[in-house]
Parts: structure tokens; C-alpha cells; sequence
């Protein structure tokens, strides 16, 4: 089984936690293959759940009821009258209510789906049902996870990988230093990928550096994040073993990736090449 490292990372914006809020995860920006932590102020008017505040000193418990990115996440919420246990959150005092998870196992996605959907959620006592017509939860509750920056040209998640990794390559356009190839718009970025294995160079493309074929190869397209940022993700075995016009052999360890990128239609120039290491098996 591959191990997934998918993710697709680029926003440069830092987005600060509101604490006026009711919800909010930590840290955020994050590598959503790693840890996070949800965390819900059930005293805040956001959570319109007045049912629950002053339950944590009560010694009552809380439990985590949540549909996206997906509602086949790997723990099931289970009954609205019977909460999964796993899901029991942590009181952190003060009406504060926290749930560690890693979110791409979690909820068994790509970190893509994480990025672009978010999470949502709500909180609510393990039997759900009504009490004098009142349902003792929260309203429906969501956050956006904001992803890590790239401050290089070539930037990679992750930093460290081997072959069965989905890896994301992130090229930083506004640090480009050729003229001809900065301000790049959204659909223009393409990529020339060269896998080196045994000190022996396996272009993916045969085409040269100017042919205008590269725009009929969907896997050469960068995706545009913004802020002038573009990332594609590969599987780098299936990407450089079988998919490429120039297979490196089974077998033989891929060392490293070079890459060099070029507009749509080729300005007399293409960026010099940049390099990502992998990591020894």
C-alpha cells in the first residue's frame, strides 16, 4: 500500500484565528498530514448552543459529529443518539472543547480535498435527541485549513519523500528571475520534469524545450493557486516509471528530479533547472 503524502500547498496568506469565533483548528496554516487540533467555544454566540455551555465543569462530555470533506471518514460519527465513542472531544476548560486528528487519515481523502473543502462539524452531547424540543448541539459548524507557503522557486511537500510518496512540486513564478517568464498567468505555466536514476538523465517529455506539443500533455500543466504560485502533484514511481515518454528502468532508484518550467508558447526562454532530492529507501 502506498503511503499518501498527496497534498497541494501554496497560499502564502496566514489567516489568524479569530477567537471570537466558535470554532477554529491549530495551527493554521498546516500540513494537514500531520496533527491538528479542532477546537470549539461553545460559549460563543456563533455556536448558538446554549445547551451546552457550563458542561465541562459539569463533567459532562462532548463528542465531535462531522460530514466533510466526506461523511465516509475512517471513524464513523455512529447514531444521533449514540455518539461514537472516538469522538469524544477534550474539555480544555473555560467552555473550550478540542479534538486532535490527523485529517487526511482521518477522513481518508487526498490533502487537496482538505484544502478545498474544509472541515465541517458540530458538536453535541452522545444522545443527540431532543429535549423539550431543544436538540442539545451546536449549529452547524466549518473552517478553512489554509496551507504551508513556499518562500523558494521549487518547493516541495513533502520536504522529504521516497517514490511511492505523492509528491507536490510548487513553483514560485514571482521569485522567477528570467524576464520573459515572470507574470505568468493562470493557464500559461508548464513544466519539463526530468527524472535522473543510476547518474542517467529520463526527460518525461522527448519533445524539445520549445515544442508546442507540451500544451497536449495535461500532466505538464502547472495548476495556478494564486499568488503567483502553481503546483502539480505525481506519484513519482507511476509518474517517471510508466507514464513518461523515456521510462526509468524497474529497479533502478530515481535519486532526484529536475525541472524546469516555460510558458504555454515559448518565449525564447525556459527557467533553469530546479532540483529535489529524495530520500534513500
Amino acid at each position: 500500500m502506498k503511503r499518501v503524502y498527496f497534498i497541494a500547498i501554496l497560499s502564502m496568506f496566514y489567516s489568524l484565528t479569530l477567537f471570537s469565533q466558535a470554532a477554529w483548528v491549530e495551527p493554521n496554516p498546516a500540513n494537514v498530514n500531520d496533527s491538528i487540533m479542532i477546537f470549539i467555544d461553545v460559549s460563543q454566540p456563533d455556536c448558538e448552543c446554549p445547551s451546552l455551555i457550563n458542561l465541562d465543569a459539569e463533567g459532562d462530555s462532548l463528542f465531535l459529529w462531522t460530514w466533510e470533506p466526506t461523511e465516509n471518514a475512517t471513524i464513523n460519527n455512529g447514531q444521533w443518539n449514540s455518539s461514537n465513542h472516538l469522538l469524544r472531544m477534550t474539555s480544555e476548560g473555560n467552555n473550550i472543547w478540542s479534538y486532535t486528528m490527523l485529517p487526511t487519515v482521518f477522513y481518508n481523502v487526498d490533502a487537496s480535498e482538505v484544502y478545498d473543502i474544509g472541515l465541517s462539524f458540530l458538536i453535541k452531547k452522545f444522545d443527540g435527541s431532543a429535549i423539550d424540543g431543544v436538540e442539545p448541539k451546536s449549529t452547524d459548524l466549518h473552517v478553512d485549513i489554509d496551507p504551508l507557503g513556499c518562500a523558494n522557486t521549487l518547493c516541495s511537500f513533502p520536504t522529504v519523500f521516497q517514490e511511492d510518496d505523492y509528491l507536490t512540486m510548487i513553483y514560485n513564478n514571482l521569485l522567477e528571475t528570467y524576464s520573459s517568464l515572470q507574470n505568468m498567468t493562470p493557464d500559461e505555466c508548464y513544466m519539463l520534469p526530468v527524472a535522473v536514476a543510476g547518474g542517467v538523465d529520463y526527460p518525461y517529455f522527448n519533445g524539445s524545450v520549445s515544442d508546442p506539443a507540451i500544451v497536449t500533455i495535461p500532466e505538464l500543466h502547472m495548476q495556478y493557486e494564486g499568488d503567483g504560485k502553481f503546483y502539480t502533484t505525481i506519484l513519482s514511481d507511476q509518474f517517471f516509471r510508466v507514464d513518461s515518454d523515456n521510462p526509468v528502468p524497474e529497479g533502478v532508484p530515481i535519486e532526484k528530479i529536475k525541472v524546469r518550467f516555460r510558458k504555454t508558447v515559448f518565449t525564447g526562454n525556459i527557467s533553469q533547472y530546479y532540483e529535489l532530492t529524495f530520500k534513500c529507501e
